[in-house]
């Protein structure tokens, strides 16, 4: 997972506007104010989630996710976002199954946590329905072992107390870098397929909620 779910970790991004009438000048001064005191950040976890593809048989592609996200960001700007293995979304009860059995093994790592360090008064000055492109650097712990981390993504001020980061492109990952191998060729072997990519495309969007 050189650059993983890699994303997935400092606060959140897509570019929505706010609707209904513009805020006057003290109002947007306010919502500053709120933003940058903020002390903490807590993920909403109905808003967020990470999406994954895989590729099997050379050209067939599924699309994946994982729902029940949850994570914060605490007032020394340290970040996590823990991945609930066991809730893997397959759209197939068999495979998903087969994937928190015999690929993440979920009876002995039921989560993946992703780690990073971020400064929220970065962003206190955007104005709602305003983004920035930023650089995310974490650690990805899947599976008991860790890796680096590296996501370009945008963060998007999406309300008064309210941040969206989302990856700007998909981030590759490794199943190699988290010994998942073995893992992977019990899949394609009860599945009888001639071939699973041992690299996946991951997304990511994460919605943070400022705490006072």
């Amino acid at each position: 997972m050189r650059a993983l779910f890699a994303a997935i970790v400092s606060m959140p991004v897509l570019a929505l506007s706010a609707c209904g009438s513009a805020p006057n000048p003290d109002q947007a001064s306010d919502a500053a104010e709120t933003l940058a005191e903020a002390t903490s950040w807590s993920l909403d976890t109905s808003a967020s989630r990470i999406a994954f593809a895989s590729i099997k048989a050379t050209e067939v592609i599924e699309t994946h996710y994982f729902p029940g996200l949850t994570g914060e960001i605490g007032p020394d700007g340290a970040a996590s976002v823990s991945v609930p293995l066991d809730q893997v979304e397959t759209k197939i009860d068999l495979r998903n199954e087969r994937m928190r059995e015999m690929f993440f093994q979920t009876d002995q790592f039921p989560t993946a946590t992703i780690s990073t360090a971020v400064n929220a008064q970065d962003f206190a000055d955007l104005k709602t329905g305003e983004r920035v492109q930023t650089e995310i650097e974490g650690t990805l712990s899947l599976h008991g072992a860790e890796a680096q981390i590296y996501a370009d993504a945008f963060v998007t001020r999406i309300a008064p107390t309210r941040i969206e980061i989302e990856s700007v492109e998909p981030v590759i990952v490794y199943v190699s870098d988290f010994g998942l191998e073995a893992g992977l060729e019990s899949l394609r072997e009860v599945a009888g397929l001639p071939s699973i990519t041992s690299s996946v495309p991951v997304t990511f969007t994460f919605v943070f909620d400022a705490q006072t």
